[in-house]
């Protein structure tokens, strides 16, 4: 069972708190403020009220046995960057930290994060990148260049398979799944000609996406 260390019981280190605990891993976790960590006791293996700045409350965690370190402090800057060194110099094997700017995130990768997150830039790049992909049933973003779309199968499909189309050469995309009344055709899917209604899920790079859209618009 993997374990992890999250530093920051924020709406940030939250959302890694719930991610993680669905894993089944082993999760520790610290933050300054006792009432942060009430909300996520049932979501944590045990929990720590102190200040990582602190090496005597550093020297409560065997740092080097984590599988990874979340340094999930909000605002402070100054606490993010201090708190990463000091794992590091710990001996943590990654280190994923939130920065709050490109600035910051540069400092945190200087004393070593191994991975810096800004939280609501990527987000708003998300938000973007979803707006673009309008016009499908479903979006399911894999990378910030590659994504996993329900859409319709369009008009000048229909009729055809698959194979005949010679779809995954022609659209560089491929098709994992298609659904005809809400159920999906589990077997020699890419032999049955297309009916009107059906769904497929493609599997691609978004440009390549884009440009499958815009042929059948």
């Amino acid at each position: 069972m993997k374990q992890f260390l999250v530093v920051g019981a924020g709406s940030f280190g939250g959302g890694i708190i719930k991610e993680l605990y669905k894993q089944e891993c082993e999760l520790v976790v610290c933050d300054i403020n006792e009432n942060y960590l009430e909300d996520y006791d049932e979501f944590s293996t045990y929990s720590v009220v102190g200040d990582m700045r602190d090496d005597d409350v550093l020297d409560e965690f065997n740092i080097e046995e984590f599988d990874a370190v979340f340094i999930a402090i909000g605002t402070d800057e100054y606490s993010a960057i201090l708190v990463t060194k000091k794992v590091k110099e710990r001996g943590a094997k990654k280190i994923i930290a939130k920065a709050s700017n490109k600035e910051v995130g540069e400092i945190l990768e200087s004393v070593g994060a191994d991975r810096v997150v800004n939280p609501e830039e990527e987000a708003g790049a998300k938000i973007a990148r979803h707006e673009m992909m309008s016009g499908v049933a479903e979006y399911f973003e894999i990378t910030k260049d590659v994504s996993a779309i329900e859409m319709a199968v369009p008009e000048q499909m229909l009729g055809h398979t698959l194979r005949q189309l010679d779809f995954s050469r022609n659209y560089d995309l491929t098709v994992s799944l298609v659904l005809r009344n809400g159920k999906p055709l589990l077997t020699h899917f890419a032999e049955i000609p297309f009916k009107e209604g059906d769904l497929f899920l493609l599997i691609g790079e978004n440009k390549k996406i884009e440009k499958l859209k815009k042929k059948f618009q």
